[in-house]
């Protein structure tokens, strides 16, 4: 895999773990055709890799460069391919030229997929794939990371939280995320709720010009540009707020929230959640129940959610205690592995049967089901 932000201290994380992980480039800047050889060095690897025969299945969680090469190795050591699919690799390449092509051919390819969602699903389905090669997994919560405790006494300080409603979203600053609508809802909102505080946790290009947006209408004080924060930290941003809110939008460009984990994390810590009604957000956010979606265009009716929760303590609690019961009982990363684990052990018996298409004697058949 890829070398990303944060990759060092994700890799010690698992020491005495059975994953073992390699990574050997950068992530590409762009999914455009000059990028093809830049994937041969990591497809050459792949290959000496699976030339060893001590592998069962390949899974691939990406388009490109990874399920191209999947395809490749598919096709030369006969080893069955699982795909993964958030959505946004389909809503993203359909306005392309010549990527949808490449992008079918590889889902096509693969003996299964995992759709991370009801809008993957769709999508999926939508350009052909056959259902029956399909199955959907939501992701899960970690309940050890997220769950409820008290707020940090250095972050209340930090941020001159001390008395203040804390309305919070966590999220890189790109238009899609929707920071730009909370900021021109919050002049209403702060008028009836004065001591109102706008948590702001991540950083990215659009963060100039949200801070010169928030000085224009007046709310600057009631806005805290946290920047970055560390992975391990995130949870006490959820604990530190009152509310959640990320009012994602689809871009022109086709780029959009397939699922929302950050909707799914702020209820496991017990807060009620506010997201846009866009993209795969419809199963992160169970609507009046543990949060609400919101048209992510429209500042009246983003204020008028606002004020309906901020001022109505009874409705938050409630709201958040049915969204800590609903990831807690649907949202577990125990159930998933196993539904991960048989789907490639099935992959590998159909293999296996294809290549040997005697039956296989009871033990035998036990143990080529374990991957």
């Amino acid at each position: 895999t890829r070398k990303v932000p944060g990759w060092k201290e994700f890799d010690k994380g698992l020491r005495g773990s059975r994953m073992r992980i390699r990574r050997l480039l950068k992530p590409l800047p762009n999914w455009k055709y000059w990028q093809v050889p830049k994937a041969l060095p990591q497809l050459a690897f792949e290959a000496l890799n699976a030339a060893t025969g001590r592998f069962d299945c390949l899974h691939c969680g990406d388009l490109f460069p990874q399920g191209l090469n999947g395809a490749a190795l598919r096709k030369v050591f006969r080893l069955p391919m699982l795909m993964y699919c958030h959505g946004d690799e389909i809503s993203q390449t359909d306005r392309r030229r010549y990527q949808p092509k490449v992008r079918n051919f590889i889902y096509r390819h693969a003996d299964a997929i995992i759709a991370a969602n009801q809008f993957a699903y769709d999508g999926l389905v939508r350009i052909g794939i056959p259902e029956t090669r399909l199955h959907k997994l939501t992701p899960g919560v970690n309940f050890d990371e997220f769950h409820p405790e008290t707020p940090r006494a250095d972050l209340i300080e930090r941020y001159g939280l001390q008395g203040k409603t804390v309305l919070l979203t966590v999220a890189r600053l790109v238009p899609r995320k929707g920071h730009k609508i909370v900021l021109q809802a919050l002049p209403s909102v702060v008028r009836e709720v004065p001591n109102l505080k706008y948590v702001i946790a991540g950083d990215g290009p659009e963060r100039e010009r949200l801070q010169e947006l928030a000085r224009q209408l007046g709310v600057h004080d009631s806005v805290v540009f946290a920047g970055d924060v560390l992975h391990e930290e995130i949870r006490d941003f959820y604990n530190l707020c009152d509310l959640f809110i990320m009012t994602n939008r689809l871009e022109s460009q086709g780029d959009v929230e397939s699922f929302g984990m950050v909707f799914t994390e702020a209820n496991a810590v017990g807060k009620p959640v506010i997201g846009g009604r866009s993209g795969g957000t419809a199963e992160s956010v169970m609507e009046g129940r543990t949060g609400f979606l919101v048209d992510p265009d429209s500042v009246e009716e983003v204020s008028q959610r606002l004020l309906l929760l901020l001022k109505d303590q009874e409705l938050r609690r409630r709201m958040g205690a049915a969204g800590l019961e609903w990831v807690r009982s649907e949202f577990n990363w125990e159930t998933r592995a196993r539904a991960v684990r048989e789907i490639s052990a099935d992959l590998v018996l159909r293999a296996q049967r294809t290549a040997n298409p005697r039956p296989l004697s009871g033990m035998a058949a036990n143990q080529r089901t374990k991957p």
